[in-house]
């Protein structure tokens, strides 16, 4: 059953989490100027499924279920799916410019239906049907379910076993769940969904075989702690209810999620202490995850070069060839990341799970495509810009009565626009430029170092020297 956002909100309105905000403990966080954003950016992909013209890259038909559901709780048993889900990426993130906080959920949980079937393979334990049944449970409800990967991890030169608790890790054991302890930090929308999953973030030894933990809670358990991100756009949203903080759905807003002895029970435990497939279920996860990301690059740049070109605009200059021409660099940069990464789906592979996994080659390229591509469109569209993009006044200081006819006159662009508009669109561009999301649009996935080692892994270097030596004859 698919669900609008009136439904969604009014589900997540009856939890009552322990959120911090900048020191204050908030009760009612529905709407809070710093939360609502999330939520409209969710509700966006509740009623987007809703309507004719988007269903085909919206909404899948469910082969456990069988019957139409959201595609971020679809699993991916045929090559269409991989196409679709990178399709909805772009899609999604040219209409929100920010995250709409169920990627990551649904890429664990398509990383965790291929692991499970293989630890069940090998292991003879049970967990694939534990998830096959949570999956039939979050799409029967249509749950907004989010994703939890990162740890905070400490001193990063000592393994989890050797922190304590810097890596989310299973205190205790008990015949109906476990008790976990530990925290996940930069976590995308983790308090506005119905539920998270959360898994490991890097390969494990069995000396941290504790630390080997893949589990479902509902936003809201008790123990759980979530404690808001704080940056100056966090501060602008709170103080200016309007378009000063440059983009209505806000940047991409991310949470340190404390776990305190928090019980979970067996049903919604997916990997307790089987260390052995940590690694490959972080293999499987940042394969899907960099795949979707080329999509998401896509569409936030899709953003700024529409920015760009209305900048140009708005500032008399779009005929001047330096500025069509960084326009067009931008586009080459977008569109080669996007590429690979349709490459990686139109390339993916068959699991005995069922599910298809993207190219892990094309995949893990597509990130590092997908960097430098971002950060030249924010760079070219600084420049388009010009330093205003910083330096402008508030929407304070245009609605002033005493200096508002100043702004007014003086932000004054092109005869075709008017003041205010421009400004919403300079604080737009400083919302790219300046904003937190930038880093978030590059840490995506993994930091960018990481995807050069999958890639120097895959990349068999050795095989192409064979192709040289038979061409030359070469013993």
């Amino acid at each position: 059953m698919l669900s609008s956002k009136q439904e969604y909100v009014k589900r997540i309105s009856k939890k009552k989490p322990a959120l911090y905000i900048k020191g204050e403990k908030i009760d009612n966080f529905v709407e809070h100027p710093n939360i609502k954003p999330m939520i409209d950016s969710i509700g966006l992909t509740y009623d987007l499924a809703l309507k004719e013209e988007f269903k085909d890259l919206m909404v899948a038909n469910s082969q456990f279920v069988n019957e139409p559901i959201n595609r971020f709780l679809h699993i991916y048993t045929e090559k269409e799916d991989l196409l679709k889900r990178i399709k909805l990426a772009r899609l999604l993130s040219q209409k929100l410019a920010t995250c709409n906080y169920r990627c990551v959920g649904c890429d664990i949980l398509n990383a965790l239906y291929v692991t499970t079937y293989d630890m069940d393979e090998t292991l003879n334990t049970t967990y694939h049907n534990r998830l096959l049944d949570y999956i039939k449970y979050v799409q029967q409800n249509d749950l907004a379910v989010s994703g939890a990967l990162t740890d905070v991890r400490g001193d990063r030169s000592k393994n989890p076993s050797q922190q304590d608790d810097m890596y989310l890790k299973i205190l205790e054991k008990k015949a109906d769940g476990i008790v976990v302890k530990g925290a996940k930090i930069c976590q995308s929308g983790a308090l506005v969904v119905d539920e998270t999953v959360v898994m490991p973030t890097i390969a494990l030894k069995e000396s941290d075989k504790a630390y080997a933990v893949a589990f479902a809670i509902e936003s809201g358990t008790e123990g759980v702690t979530y404690v808001l991100q704080n940056n100056a756009y966090e501060a602008k949203k709170r103080e200016t209810p309007g378009w000063e903080s440059g983009n209505p759905y806000g940047d991409r807003g991310t949470f340190l999620v404390i776990f305190d002895n928090v019980f979970v029970p067996w049903d919604r435990v997916f990997m307790c202490e089987e260390y052995n497939f940590a690694g490959l279920l972080v293999s499987n996860f940042t394969d899907i995850h960099r795949y979707v990301g080329s999509g998401c690059k896509a569409g936030f740049i899709d953003t700024m070069v529409g920015a760009a070109k209305l900048m140009s605009e708005y500032n008399g200059i779009q005929n001047a060839s330096h500025i069509v021409n960084k326009i067009t660099d931008i586009v080459k940069g977008q569109e080669s990341c996007y590429a690979c990464g349709l490459a990686a789906g139109y390339e993916g592979v068959k699991t005995k799970s069922g599910l298809y996994l993207p190219n892990a080659l094309y995949s893990n390229v597509s990130k590092t495509l997908g960097l430098p591509a971002i950060a030249q469109a924010a760079i070219n569209l600084a420049d388009i810009t010009g330093g205003v993009c910083v330096t402008a006044p508030s929407e304070e200081d245009l609605k002033n009565p005493e200096i508002g006819k100043y702004i007014e006159h003086y932000l004054k662009g092109s005869d075709s626009v008017t003041t205010e508009e421009r400004m919403k669109l300079i604080k737009f561009v400083e919302y790219w430029i300046a904003g937190p999301h930038l880093a978030g649009a590059i840490h995506g996935g993994g930091s960018p170092i990481t995807p050069n080692i999958f890639i120097q892994r895959l990349s068999n270097v050795d095989e192409k020297k064979s192709f040289v030596k038979e061409l030359l004859d070469i013993k």
